[in-house]
């Protein structure tokens, strides 16, 4: 159910990234101003069309990517209150209000359209509500995952935003093809009402209080290393600890910069396809969707890798994080810089760009799942605090992108946006690999240490 959870929040967050390809207008030729064509031999009197599609809404780019990014202002404005609560309610309640407002929100888009300034204030509210789901994940994975198998089930359960998004992106594509682009949202809003009614008959915020699972197995997860009860929703925040901790600390700069590539990728590669190699929408989407769909299967067995190699004690905990890290960080990092400067090959960069999806990923069985290890108990919290800045570059890189090319879509435009995400990066790597940690901290526990040592 939370990998189900993931997919409807992740296909909900990325399906206006490919649709508003066909919600504005073409951009016009200004008279007696010569346009720069990037990638001219990609283009021909018979699919001129068809990448380029006309919509009904003439919006400047740098307001498209005030469409797209304001989704994650409100998203970083809800992460830390969401995250706080999500320590101190119960959480099956807060993730159920969050899909289902998501759904609802995602069905009045094409109604909000009409006014920019609406659409403004839906995806701002939108970005809001969905703030709740990394945080409510995280306190779950405390509850209902055994310490043995947490890289692997957390690879499992983030799958989910991997094939959120490959559904929704290849789901957009077909659906504005064939039926509209209204029918995107009308479709991707109603389908997971269905959802809602399953997990609030179904599902509990616990073991101990789950009626459809054995003894066994309740007494399994209750029993199990680091298992976050469900009192530990009155235990007192130590915030001294928590802002004092080298660990933590550099979680937060990991989690502000080591997010920059993943979030780029994800709301601007459709954007690169389509402008510069000139892909039409239904190339376009499925191209764009098939490296998500590779990373949903990559990240379980990365996690899955990464529980065998600490078993057999190749690895401490500290160190299968930092693996992940280093794969989530180095390798998109040199394929950005290549894509940055090939200019029209289409064969190495579509490769490239997908191979940097795939190896981005790694992000949630890296640091995304950090705050898990440092502190089962102030788990929701400790990602509240993480992700906000976590979302800065999601609310900064659309816009970004929108202000760069507004005079045009050019290779040099574009390249300022890769060295940014370059070196957010490795800055993101440096900093985990010298200072970051997977240990359980001693500020977990009310005492201040762990039970054994009480």
């Amino acid at each position: 159910m939370l990998c189900i959870a993931n997919m409807i929040i992740y296909g909900l967050k990325v399906n206006i990234s490919t649709t508003i390809i066909g919600m504005v207008k073409k951009k016009a030729a200004v008279e007696g101003v010569e346009e720069i064509v990037e990638c001219p031999e990609y283009l021909n009197n018979s699919n001129v069309d068809q990448f380029d599609i006309d919509g009904p809404y003439d919006w400047s780019t740098t307001e498209q990517g005030l469409i797209i990014s304001l989704y994650f202002a409100g998203y970083l404005v809800g992460m830390f209150p969401s995250g706080y609560f999500a320590d101190r309610f119960n959480t099956k309640w807060v993730l159920l209000a969050c899909v289902f407002f998501n759904a609802v929100l995602t069905i009045v888009v094409p109604m909000a359209c009409y006014s920019i300034n609406i659409l403004y204030t839906i995806r701002f509210l939108t970005g809001l509500v969905s703030a709740a789901n990394l945080p409510i994940v995280n306190v779950l994975v405390g509850k209902w995952v055994v310490y043995e198998e947490k890289s692997m089930w957390v690879g499992i359960i983030y799958a989910g935003t991997s094939l959120g998004t490959v559904i929704s992106i290849l789901t957009s594509g077909w659906i504005m093809n064939y039926l509209g682009w209204e029918m995107v949202f009308y479709i991707h809003g109603i389908l997971p009402l269905i959802w809602c009614i399953v997990f609030a008959m179904l599902f509990a915020d616990s073991p101990e209080q789950q009626k459809y699972i054995s003894e066994e197995e309740r007494q399994l997860l209750v029993q199990s290393y680091g298992h976050r009860a469900p009192g530990t929703a009155s235990v007192k925040v130590p915030w001294k600890s928590i802002f004092t901790s080298v660990p933590f600390l550099a979680l937060i700069v990991t989690n502000c910069l080591g997010n920059f590539s993943w979030y780029f990728l994800l709301t601007q590669m459709p954007l690169y396809m389509n402008k510069m190699l000139k892909f039409n929408i239904t190339s376009n989407s499925t191209i764009t969707c098939l490296p998500y769909l590779v990373n949903a299967v990559t990240n379980s067995i990365l996690g899955k890798a990464l529980d065998f190699g600490r078993k057999k004690g190749w690895w401490s905990q500290t160190g299968g994080r930092k693996i992940a890290v280093a794969i989530s960080c180095l390798p998109v990092s040199a394929f950005l810089i290549v894509i940055a400067y090939i200019g029209c090959n289409r064969m190495v960069t579509v490769g490239l760009l997908c191979l940097s999806i795939v190896t981005s990923g790694a992000i949630f069985v890296g640091h995304l799942c950090n705050q898990n290890d440092l502190a089962p108990n102030f788990a929701g919290t400790l990602m509240g605090i993480t992700n906000t800045p976590g979302t800065i570059s999601a609310f900064l890189i659309p816009a970004l992108v929108g202000a760069l090319v507004e005079t045009g879509h050019t290779f040099m435009n574009w390249r300022y946006v890769f060295w940014v995400n370059v070196i957010a990066q490795m800055t993101a790597f440096a900093t985990f690999m010298i200072f970051g940690s997977a240990k359980i901290q001693n500020w977990n526990y009310p005492d201040g240490k762990p039970p054994t040592e009480a």
